[in-house]
């Protein structure tokens, strides 16, 4: 992420930065110079590496859905091996949690300690309290 460094100066000094979201153009570096590159910036896994080099505690991904249905809505709170083995059994599709699922599990591996929560923007509130959402540990 080319802006790492100014978005960390950013929330160390307590500024909640907007950064990273999905549309972008990617780029690489040639020489001095950004090079536009050819693909897709997808989000959450974006997200999910900013994060992780920010040093970050916590990641969370907000959603059009207040919480991801796991065994019927019984669960809220998942450990990093049961949601590879639900990634792996195909439970989330391509395009709308899988990428939630691994940029959480990517996040959590990197460091010990860290979260992931998944919820929507009207219900995060409730979500910060334990109340709702789905919580990766």
């Amino acid at each position: 992420i080319v802006e790492v460094d100014a978005i960390r100066t950013l929330t160390d000094a307590g500024h909640i930065v907007i950064a990273c979201g999905g549309g972008g153009i990617p780029v690489l570096q040639q020489s001095n110079h950004l090079k536009g590159a050819s693909g897709v910036i997808e989000k959450d896994l974006t997200a999910g590496k900013l994060a992780e080099q920010i040093d970050a505690d916590e990641l969370i991904i907000l959603t059009s859905v207040e919480k991801v249905c796991l065994n019927h809505g019984k669960e809220d709170t998942i450990s990093v091996e049961q949601a590879k083995q639900y990634m792996d059994e195909g439970h989330f599709g391509i395009y709308n949690m899988l990428p939630k699922f691994q940029a959480s599990v990517g996040f959590i591996e990197k460091k010990e300690g860290r979260s992931a929560l998944i919820t929507s923007f009207d219900t995060l509130k409730d979500a910060l309290k334990g109340k709702t959402g789905t919580v990766i540990e």
